[in-house]
């Protein structure tokens, strides 16, 4: 697959990808920029297929959602690096909805969803991956369907998979897992090394049902493309636990992920997080970098000392929810090619002068 119907140079950005994952970084950093073709009627929040997306996936509404992603490839440019790609995801605790969670939404607040916790206590908890789990059955299913509906014209993204010890903050709810760490830390690290064995399966059985091949690659939410097996990694519960029950509880089961995948971005969620950060960067399969600094914070892209900290260690950086006059005064202090700018630009001049500037500084 050379191309794509609605990223005809897609050949190419798989080269420019390839560039990024070696030792020869590509030419300029990546640009990922979706503009409108028409910059006067640009496409409405309502209009978009990230809203409602969770809402109409676990209903079953799939062929309007399939109308509304074909409206926004038909009237969306996607320049720079830009992929056009959907991921067949149900909600960002589905994972652990796989193993019996249900899932929960609020009629005020339709465009999310959450689990309810089932979990009493650790003790004697083995988890099961029913083939019969209706949350389970349905992502294969719709993951399917949006195959056939992608083909040739857009790629399926790997889902959002809040695995690890973020799966078992959901069964349990976060505040009981946090009095388990004190209360019963061998349970916890018995559970969380029992989840940890179906991510691989997991992963694979979606991977099949998506029709990824070496020929398609795969990318997430996180924007990044390989030929293999790319995903995020996070723990959000991490932001509320310390370094050492970091080293002990999770870095083992990012780890594993990390390993498992061909390429990963890591997902640090918040300044709580932030104290994880050195045990993050040495991991060695993390690719690369992403920093949320967090509601009531400066942006993301003003935090040079995580940024640059990131690049000593060797990863690349996804640098998000910035204009393209920030990706130049960014870029003057970072002095990187790698680094993936997903640029919020207004038309495609815009971005035009962006990539022009970038080949040229």
């Amino acid at each position: 697959m050379s191309s794509l119907l609605y990223q005809p140079a897609f050949n190419e950005i798989k080269m420019r990808f390839d560039a990024l994952w070696s030792d020869e970084a590509p030419e300029r950093p990546l640009v990922w920029a979706e503009v409108p073709k028409n910059p006067d009627q640009p496409i409405s929040r309502a209009d978009h297929p990230l809203t409602l997306r969770y809402y109409r996936a676990t209903r079953g509404e799939w062929k309007e959602h399939m109308a509304c992603i074909d409206h926004w490839l038909e009237n969306t440019l996607f320049m720079g690096e830009a992929i056009p790609f959907y991921a067949p995801d149900f909600g960002p605790d589905q994972f652990a909805s796989f193993f019996g969670a249900p899932l929960q939404y609020s009629d005020s607040h339709p465009e999310t969803n959450w689990v309810e916790s089932i979990l009493e206590t650790l003790e004697g908890y083995e988890p099961v991956l029913s083939e019969e789990n209706p949350v389970w059955c349905g992502v294969r299913a719709y993951a399917t369907a949006l195959a056939e509906h992608a083909k040739g014209r857009y790629l399926l993204g790997a889902c959002d998979l809040h695995s690890n010890i973020d799966a078992m903050s959901a069964l349990r709810y976060p505040s009981n897992l946090c009095m388990d760490l004190m209360d019963c830390p061998e349970e916890v690290a018995r559970v969380s090394a029992a989840i940890r064995k179906f991510y691989a399966p997991i992963y694979n059985a979606l991977y099949e049902a998506s029709r990824c091949t070496p020929e398609t690659g795969t990318i997430g939410w996180g924007p990044f493309w390989t030929p293999g097996r790319f995903a995020v990694v996070q723990c959000d519960f991490s932001c509320m636990i310390s370094g050492e029950d970091y080293k002990r509880h999770v870095l083992p089961g990012v780890e594993e992920e990390a390993a498992y995948l061909d390429r990963c971005m890591y997902h640090l969620d918040g300044p709580g997080a932030l104290r994880h950060l050195d045990d993050v960067l040495s991991v060695k399969d993390i690719d690369v970098l992403q920093w949320v600094s967090g509601a009531g914070q400066k942006p993301m892209w003003q935090w040079l000392e995580v940024l640059k900290k990131g690049l000593a260690a060797g990863k690349a950086l996804h640098i998000y929810d910035i204009t393209p006059a920030q990706v130049k005064a960014v870029h003057s202090e970072l002095k990187s090619r790698r680094c993936l700018y997903q640029v919020n630009a207004a038309n495609a001049h815009e971005v035009e002068d962006l990539l022009d500037w970038l080949k040229k500084n």
